[in-house]
This record gives structure tokens, sequence and C-alpha cells, in this order.
């Protein structure tokens, strides 16, 4: 029982590692906020079905406490929708960029805890691990154009503030001590597919949608089956009768394979130094998440 749930969070991670491509692959084939509606509204339904296969009651997963409802708004479904924007404006380097200011959010947890939460922490490795982490930045954005500005600051400064609100999101759970399975992840995505729906109606994305084919259905499905249902679900069974610290340990890595998937499918987004940025954000949210006390 053990290693099948520390299996199911592997799979959780691997389907994780997935999302930039699932949203920059969707971004061009439908628009940015066209995909995210169906790939949200998708991954509600998996949720949905998940919940009756359980024999739970398909109620519980919106009825929530008042400020889990509030600061899910903007850590799960305002983030998720400036993320889309960010991966669905970003051209060339800039997609792997983006995919890594997004994975700050260990580094800024670590952060907003100790103010927080005001939990014992370790100097040495909270200061340690904030530094590798914004090191990995300036690696990934190259010496040659560290002092210059981008050619489009928008969706760099989206996922720069995407990744600040899901760690807010997430140590305000922790510090109101919310249950996982009150965490509210359907209500959140299906507060996020309406407000996708309606910026698609804004940006004109419904007025010029192309015919969806095999290729964007894929992404849809895959999207909304995999990163945004099943992952969640595998992630609550991991967390809850698998090898944690193995879990959590390998949690660390979703920047790296993550990255190596954008470069893998999206060559102009490969830049000399994403790989290292990308490896030297995972050490220093590892580094990081160790300066807890015990």
């Amino acid at each position: 029982m053990r290693t099948r749930a520390t299996a199911a969070a592997v799979g959780s991670i691997l389907l994780w590692c997935a999302s930039g491509v699932c949203f920059t692959s969707g971004a061009r084939l439908m628009g940015p906020m066209a995909y995210l509606t169906l790939m949200t509204a998708t991954g509600v339904l998996t949720v949905a079905g998940l919940q009756f296969l359980r024999r739970r009651p398909l109620g519980d997963l919106v009825r929530l406490p008042f400020r889990v409802v509030a600061a899910g708004f903007w850590g799960v479904a305002f983030y998720t929708v400036i993320l889309a924007l960010a991966f669905g404006m970003a051209k060339g380097r800039a997609i792997g960029q983006v995919n890594l200011l997004n994975y700050l959010w260990p580094v800024w947890i670590v952060l907003l805890s100790i103010f927080l939460i005001r939990e014992k922490t370790r100097l040495f490795p909270a200061i340690a691990g904030i530094i590798l982490g914004f090191a990995g930045i300036v690696v990934a954005r190259g010496a040659t154009d560290l002092l210059s500005l981008p050619d489009d600051p928008l969706p760099l400064a989206l996922a720069l503030l995407g990744g600040f609100l899901w760690a807010c999101y997430s140590v305000l759970l922790r510090r109101w001590r919310i249950p996982e399975e009150q965490g509210g992840t359907a209500f959140h995505f299906t507060v996020c597919a309406a407000m996708a729906a309606v910026v698609a109606a804004f940006r004109g994305e419904w007025q010029n949608l192309p015919p969806v084919g095999a290729e964007a259905l894929f992404w849809v499905l895959f999207g909304g089956i995999g990163p945004v249902g099943l992952a969640y679900h595998w992630w609550e069974i991991g967390v809850k009768q698998g090898n944690v610290p193995m879990i959590s340990t390998l949690a660390y890595f979703i920047p790296i394979g993550s990255t190596l998937l954008i470069s893998l499918l999206f060559r102009e987004a490969m830049g000399p130094g994403l790989i290292p940025g990308a490896v030297l954000i995972a050490a220093g949210a590892w580094l990081a998440g160790r300066s807890a006390s015990a």
C-alpha cells in the first residue's frame, strides 16, 4: 500500500512537470484563455468523477470555509489565469524564464513562513536557499541579457506574481490548519474556468477560435485529466499513505523536469543558462525547505 501510494505521488509530480508544456501548446493552438477554460473544466469533471468513485458527497467539493474560498480565488484561480497568460504571451527564451519564475514559489514560501507562521527557522539554509533560488533566475536570464530589459516584460512579471500568490495561498492554508480535503481544488478551478472564459471573450479568442483538431483536443484532455485532475488526487494519496520524505525530495525536481520538457518541445525556449538555472532553483528550494527547525 505504501509503495503504491508513493508511486501515485511520483505520478502527480511527473504530471505537474508537464503543466508549462500544456499551457504553451494549448495557447498556440487555441489561445491561452480558451484553452485554459476547456482544460480546467475537464479537470473539474475529472475531480468530480473521482469523488463519485470514492463514494464521497459531491457537495464536499464546494462546502468550504469562506477564508479558503477568498484565498483560493487569488492563490489558485487568479494565479492559474495569469500563469496561462504568461505562457501564452511569452516568446522564444522567455518561455523557459516564465517557467522558472513560477517555480520560485518554494522560496517565497520560506520567506512568507518566517513572517506569517513564525516558526523557528534555521537562518543559514533559509538564506542560502533563497540566494540559490534567485541566482537560478540570474543564470537562466544570462549574463549578456541581465542588465537589459526583456522585449516583453509582462509575461515575466505575471509569472513572478503568480508564484508569489501560490506561495501566499499555501502558507495561509498551513497557518489556518485547513485539512487537505477542504483545500477546494475543484471549486477554485471552476472559478478559474469561468474567469478564463470571460477573459477569452474580451480577448476575442472565442470569436477567432480555430477548429479544434486532434492535437488541440489531446492537450485539453491531457492537461485537464492529468495536471489538474489526477495529479491532485494522486498527491493526496501519496502524502497521506506514502513515503513522505521521499515524495517531498522528489517534488523539488519539478522545475528541472518541467524545464527539460519545455526545452525538448520548444527548442526556441532553450538558452545556455536555462538548465543550470533550473538546477539552482531546485537546489535552492530543497535547501530552503530544510530550514525549518525540528
